[in-house]
């Protein structure tokens, strides 16, 4: 599917050395930043495009979306092209079309120019810590990886903040405006400092499993994204979407079972540990960044907090990353992996949980605490799906499947994102008609004299119908995200970690 770049023939040292580490870390920093403060721009696109919540989830998927689709051939570009060539490509496109995010006018073009970030920005984690393995000696590459890591989601922690305060300054476009600076650095730095790769121009790409994926997943997203709004299986539109999604998915299998260099190495699916794995990255992507999304449009609508309130909650989001991540790293290789897994996802339920219990006055407390228990789930989750996914696997499949890996886990988040939305969407629906249903004229509450006069009131109770059925759709969502994440843990069950020896031979097999 795609390989690893080849290594640079030009050793790396003295303070260039961390010049190009910057510029690594400030790449990957910026794709981080951008889906870390996106969230937090969707009440005031929903009022400037006046759309409604289910559209406005485009914002988010189609960022996604086109993070997928450049995840799948971006080894493939870097080797065919040029590591270094591809990485300021890549960080220049970014830069440009988040700008643009910042100037959309309507939502087609907001949906327009993230799809565009989300193609430029694929490329810059991977190819980020392929420069910081060329920056360091083997035995100093975990300790670079794990310091890289952290510079990229530091900016998680007060980006947000600082973006709300620009937002209440100068409007929502300056959300997107704020990442321009690190992945302006990052080009800058790339070009002054990062020693080039030879690029390998005999590359085969599978382009018949690779445009089957593509098709596959756009008309799904297409559907996942439009179906609430058509009536699902009524609409014309929707069934189409679906079976090119079928026909496109069933030719990637027969691709990838009969071609003779397939797109993606039939053998990764054989082994049980990484299929396994990949199914749990799929799930953590679907699940993970959720609360991220939605809690900032419920803060701003239904909350009463502003975007700056916003953005400090999510820092918290920020500091269970780094906190638990600080705390496992050292210790990951001494723990049976299967128990941390658990124990993140745990902390995924009962932050959830205790998310679907929230009314309408929610405080700022429970706020911080539960969404950093979210974070603290993504620190400790992320690192023992990914030993557990290659414990097993023989080096000759890491670089297929290290991109199968990273696909598996964005098209998680684009489906969970989608349809995460559609149930807010319908139980908002579904929610109004009951609750609606228990006030009129003719009911109880007026007949009582609980009320004023109905012509005075009627319009503020709608107001308050709403209002509560939009709560009680967050709490349904909280609620669903807390079971689907408790469904997953037996999972964990049919991953079996072999021990020192049986590993170094399968790495070297």
């Amino acid at each position: 599917m795609t390989d690893n770049p080849p290594r640079s023939t030009q050793a790396i040292t003295g303070s260039k050395r961390w010049l190009a580490f910057l510029a690594a870390t400030f790449g990957s920093a910026s794709q981080v930043l951008t889906l870390a403060v996106s969230g937090g721009a969707l009440p005031y696109m929903q009022g400037a495009f006046s759309a409604a919540p289910d559209q406005m989830a485009w914002v988010l998927t189609s960022f996604v979306i086109g993070t997928t689709v450049a995840t799948a051939f971006s080894g493939w570009l870097a080797t065919r092209f040029g590591r270094k060539r591809f990485y300021l490509v890549s960080a220049a496109g970014f830069t440009i079309a988040t700008m643009m995010c910042g100037f959309a006018t309507s939502l087609s073009q907001a949906v327009l120019f993230r799809t565009l970030q989300g193609m430029f920005s694929a490329p810059l984690s991977p190819l980020g810590q392929a420069i910081v393995l060329d920056c360091f000696a083997r035995e100093k590459q975990g300790f670079a990886v794990g310091v890289w890591s952290l510079g990229s989601v530091s900016g998680a922690l007060i980006g947000p903040y600082i973006g709300g305060l620009l937002v209440e300054a100068h409007g929502w476009p300056w959300l997107f405006f704020l990442t321009m600076p690190a992945s302006a650095m990052a080009f800058v730095m790339c070009w002054a400092f990062v020693p080039d790769v030879p690029p390998d121009r005999g590359r085969h790409l599978g382009f018949v499993g690779f445009g089957a994926i593509v098709v596959a997943i756009s008309a799904m997203q297409l559907a996942l994204n439009r179906g609430e709004r058509l009536d699902w299986f009524d609409s014309t539109e929707i069934v189409i979407e679906i079976a090119v999604a079928t026909i496109a998915f069933y030719l990637f299998v027969a691709h990838t079972a009969l071609a003779r260099r397939p797109f993606v190495d039939r053998s990764l699916f054989v082994n049980r540990n990484y299929a396994i794995g990949a199914a749990l990255i799929f799930v953590f992507g679907a699940l993970n960044f959720l609360q991220m999304f939605m809690i900032p449009v419920l803060l701003q609508t239904l909350g009463g907090y502003t975007i700056v309130d916003s953005g400090y909650f999510l820092g918290w989001r920020a500091a269970g990353l780094i906190l638990s991540m600080l705390i496992l790293v050292p210790v990951i290789d001494r723990i049976d992996v299967r128990l941390s897994f658990v124990g993140g996802f745990l902390f995924q339920v009962a932050s959830a949980w205790s998310m679907s219990r929230w009314t309408l006055d929610i405080r700022g407390t429970d706020v911080a605490f539960t969404i950093f228990l979210q974070g603290v789930c993504s620190g400790i989750a992320f690192i023992p799906i990914t030993m557990m996914a290659f414990s097993t696997l023989p080096a000759r499949l890491r670089d297929d499947g290290a991109a199968m890996f990273f696909l598996m886990m964005t098209l998680g988040t684009a489906t969970g994102t989608a349809a995460i939305f559609n149930v807010l969407t319908r139980s908002i629906k579904i929610n109004r008609e009951e609750l609606g249903a228990q006030i009129s004229v003719f009911g109880s509450v007026f007949r009582h004299g609980a009320a004023p006069h109905p012509a005075e009131r009627l319009a503020s109770l709608d107001a308050e119908v709403l209002r509560q059925s939009a709560m009680i759709a967050y709490n349904n969502s909280f609620l669903l995200i807390a079971v689907a994440t408790l469904a997953v843990l037996p999972l964990a069950v049919f991953v079996r970690m072999p021990k020192a020896k049986a590993m170094d031979k399968a790495a070297d097999s």
